[in-house]
């Protein structure tokens, strides 16, 4: 085997290993940050297509201006936002009997309007008592969830810098593979 043949023989294997890498690396970097379930190379082409729409668009104006025609109207899409929001409230009935008649026995008549008085006053007491507890563990347990998703948001998010950086370090070291490659390319054809 000569010189030139391995020279660009190892071109080839370089520059092969450094494209799969570099590549395998964009794939890490973009699935560690992209949203669950997104395709790599849907993506890739959605982005490539939008990219040389933007080309053909640009070269359609160009061509336009420079024949001295009016451009195109250009259109768009108008979207809403719609908010819904409820508020509820809770509410309590409690129901007595008759009264006695205030003329015929104003004792009984003050005792019971008393009783009652006091009846809806506990009533109020053990409601308010009541509320304040669901607040205070409501308070807690939103306290525990919070707490829980600030933990669980850091470790996802240190595990998609990791992932990142690993996908950098790929790409990296593909495109040095690759720079080798064009090196080893450059000698075989210096030995020419």
């Amino acid at each position: 085997m000569s010189a030139e043949t391995a020279f660009t023989v190892a071109s080839i294997v370089c520059q092969s290993l450094g494209l799969a890498a570099a590549a395998d690396g964009f794939r890490r970097t973009f699935k560690s940050s992209a949203a669950p379930g997104e395709r790599f190379f849907k993506r890739v082409l959605a982005t490539e297509a939008a990219m040389l729409n933007r080309w053909w668009t640009a070269l359609v104006r160009g061509v336009r201006r420079l024949l001295r025609r009016p451009s195109s109207p250009v259109t768009g899409t108008l979207g809403a936002a719609l908010e819904v929001s409820a508020a509820m409230n809770a509410r309590g009935l409690l129901q007595f009997g008759p009264l006695p008649d205030a003329t015929q026995e104003p004792a009984a008549f003050a005792t019971e309007i008393e009783r009652r008085l006091n009846q809806v006053y506990r009533l109020t007491q053990d409601v308010e008592h009541n509320l304040k507890e669901e607040q205070d563990s409501r308070r807690e347990a939103d306290q525990r969830v919070a707490s829980e998703l600030e933990t669980r948001i850091s470790s996802l998010d240190e595990e998609a810098k990791h992932g990142e950086i690993r996908g950098l370090h790929e790409q990296v070291l593909g495109w040095f593979f690759v720079v080798l490659g064009l090196v080893a390319q450059a000698l075989a054809d210096l030995v020419l």
